[in-house]
């Protein structure tokens, strides 16, 4: 619980960058990988976790691809540099 709280309040200065942004992502999703594989232990439903880890991959390969796409057409992994308008 305590590694949650950490990762939390740490996604807040490293917020310029992406790539920090979403390791901090990654550190909660195996925080919360964790805690789920205890419940679930308990309650002899182990094969939970192989859908919570899939869909914790998708997400990870998404966040990737928007990382590389944006670097490729901006240059810099900052989110300064986004413009958020429609």
């Amino acid at each position: 619980m305590l590694m949650f709280l950490i990762t939390i309040f740490s996604i807040t200065p490293m917020y310029p960058h992406l790539i920090l942004s979403l390791m901090s992502l990654e550190i909660i999703m195996m925080n919360m990988i964790l805690f789920a594989f205890y419940l679930m232990m308990l309650l002899k439903m182990e094969y939970f976790i192989m859908i919570l880890l899939t869909m914790i991959v998708c997400e990870s390969v998404l966040g990737l691809t928007l990382l590389i796409l944006m670097i490729h057409f901006k240059g810099k992994d900052n989110t300064n540099s986004l413009n958020l308008n429609f």
